[in-house]
């Protein structure tokens, strides 16, 4: 994975990836289904399930809720990465600085 977002080029183009993905009909529907399914596992958790009681059981619902969340929450978090990596990446041009070239 290290070398997914190794260059400014790789960067700007999962940038532009994932901001196309945003906005994709498919995913906004896919994204709208992921919400209904979250109400009804945060449903489970408020109200209990039949049969469904022990810690472990309960965990594994709150999992299953977390997982839900990241996945649907991955685009946007990527973005935020990337674009503060992109902000990040270090200016080493001397003739850049102003003061520099003007001394």
């Amino acid at each position: 994975m290290d070398n997914l977002y190794d260059t400014p080029e790789k960067i700007n183009k999962a940038i532009d990836s994932f901001t196309d993905l945003l906005n994709n009909p498919g995913w906004i529907l896919l994204v709208q289904i992921m919400d209904a399914n979250i109400e009804v596992v945060r449903s489970q958790l408020e109200n209990g399930i039949e049969g469904v009681e022990t810690k472990a059981d309960i965990d594994r619902i709150r999992d299953k809720l977390r997982l839900m969340r990241d996945f649907i929450n991955t685009p946007q978090d990527q973005l935020e990465k990337l674009k503060t990596t992109e902000e990040d990446i270090p200016n080493d041009d001397p003739y850049d600085d102003v003061e520099y070239a003007n001394a």
